[in-house]
């Protein structure tokens, strides 16, 4: 009554909906990239929204299913496969026991979520199966999945006549714009550098990951302030480099920094910022009163 990892794929981990209220002690909050697919997936298949499920990036995993199970996937599009049949998006689909499921590499998007109905049997570290690789807690062992891994799946009667097994698919972010609000050292920063931040263009570095997304472009003068004492940060984010550059910080996200944190994006932009892959280009676009 397992799922088995045939091949890991790039970057395939458990995550949930992360380790809420430990962020004073110094440990990340973690969890879903992006939190709109993920819920979705959850919700499918009829789970909790922050229900433990699979997280893969750029290059999909394959599994075999070692019982029968009703799964949803949501997020990127990495061509799905049931044996080899295809699988929808954004659709609750129930899946044999025995079958190989196999994902390829991403085409639209970055980030894939996998749910199963009943949801994982993975240990709670601090309430939370949120894998987090720097600390080596969460998920399997705190460590990414890897080829033989046997991950227990709780075991539930298939609900198979449920009305909510299927919604419009997610349209493709056609904006690039990133809303975001001012953050608490926004007035450190002189005209010229707000204008410039807002009317630039940025281009996402390859160098991005889970921590935080490092952005590409002009750099900012910082004619004023270069650095703050060590201060809070969240998923969302914004820091200036000393270099004059835009960090977003995401899941993974350090619970401080002594960057100056010029803004913070909304919920549904971080969802659209994890998505876009490597060399798109975006804006920030402050949110008015």
């Amino acid at each position: 009554m397992s799922l088995e990892v045939l091949k890991p794929g790039l970057h395939t981990s458990i995550q949930d909906g992360g380790r809420v209220g430990f962020q004073d002690k110094g440990i990340p909050k973690s969890g879903f990239m992006d939190t709109q697919s993920a819920h979705l997936a959850n919700l499918l298949v009829n789970n909790p929204p922050n229900t433990s499920l699979i997280e893969m990036s750029f290059l999909g995993a394959t599994f075999k299913v070692h019982k029968t199970i009703e799964i949803a996937i949501c997020g990127a599009c990495m061509g799905a496969l049931a044996n080899n049949t295809h699988i929808p998006i954004n659709k609750k689909v129930l899946i044999k026991k025995g079958t190989v499921l196999t994902f390829s590499q991403a085409t639209r998007g970055v980030y894939t979520y996998l749910a199963v109905s009943g949801s994982f049997m993975i240990p709670t570290y601090l309430g939370s199966t949120a894998t987090y690789i720097p600390a080596g807690i969460g998920g399997q062992q705190g460590k990414l999945l890897k080829k033989g891994d046997k991950i227990p799946i709780k075991s539930i009667s298939i609900k198979t006549n449920c009305s909510f097994g299927r919604v419009k698919p997610i349209q493709a972010k056609t904006t690039l714009n990133l809303t975001c609000l001012k953050g608490p050292e926004y007035h450190c920063f002189s005209i010229q550098d707000l204008d410039s931040f807002f009317t630039n263009t940025y281009t996402i570095s390859k160098n991005s990951n889970r921590i935080g997304t490092r952005l590409q472009g002009t750099s900012l003068e910082l004619t004023n302030v270069t650095e703050i004492i060590s201060s809070g940060i969240v998923k969302g984010t914004v820091q200036i480099t000393k270099g004059g550059l835009p960090i977003v910080l995401m899941a993974d996200a350090p619970t401080t920094g002594g960057y100056l944190r010029i803004v913070n994006l909304t919920r549904k932009a971080c969802n659209i910022l994890s998505q876009l892959p490597v060399g798109k280009k975006v804006q920030f676009q402050l949110m008015q009163p």
